[in-house]
């Protein structure tokens, strides 16, 4: 069977919007795959795929890494239901998915740092601390005093995404990787954090529609 290499923080919590991904595309393909609980510090164990972060997905003899590249390996091996079903549309998710993890991410991380730094396990905290508190420029103590600041970048982003799905049921109108790369950010976001996400009406039916398709 598939194994998909997947972050796990404190109490088997799955805390990687990049696995989330990768288990979002085996559940709307109806790919069968078992999981392998990774910690941060567990990288050596990554080893055997030339790198050492998550998602990894072990087939056989082939292995993947990088949501972007499994959801390529697994449209090549299992065409239907198509992930890119249309001319432009490989290309338009492609953008769609770097726009997630350079501007959703990049304007989420700050607010939500500290909650995953509370959900992850002991042992990986002082990894998190010192990567995190680089990447950020701050100490993650300073992040939750500064939420104030941070919130309306994120609450920007957040609403450009509502009004990119108001009107219609997903967000190239018909379901794409794009959808299924928004719902793993946002199950990782609800994983470790209550930050509300502002969903509309119409964020919140798209929300609906895609748990009840992937039953994840």
């Amino acid at each position: 069977m598939i194994e998909l290499y997947d972050l796990v923080g404190a109490n088997d919590l799955r805390l990687s919007p990049y696995c989330w991904r990768a288990k979002a595309v085996m559940a709307y393909k109806k790919i069968p795959y078992t999981t392998v609980p990774i910690r941060f510090c567990d990288k050596n164990k990554l080893a055997f795929s030339g790198q050492d972060r998550v998602p990894v997905v072990k087939d056989g003899s082939t292995v993947v890494s990088d949501s972007w590249f499994i959801a390529e390996y697994f449209e090549h091996l299992h065409p239907e239901p198509r992930l890119f079903p249309g001319l432009g549309l490989k290309e338009a998710c492609q953008f769609f998915n770097l726009y997630v993890d350079r501007t959703v991410h990049t304007a989420v991380f700050p607010v939500v740092a500290a909650d995953i730094y509370a959900s992850i396990d002991p042992v990986d905290r002082e990894y998190f601390r010192k990567s995190r508190e680089e990447r950020l420029g701050m100490t993650l103590e300073s992040t939750v005093a500064k939420r104030s600041e941070s919130r309306p970048r994120m609450r920007a982003v957040l609403a450009d995404l509502n009004l990119a799905i108001a009107g219609q049921e997903y967000f190239f109108g018909t379901l794409t990787y794009a959808d299924l790369c928004l719902f793993g950010t946002f199950k990782w976001i609800m994983a470790v954090s209550k930050e509300p996400l502002l969903f509309t009406t119409e964020f919140r039916a798209w929300w609906d529609r895609m748990e009840n398709l992937l039953g994840i």
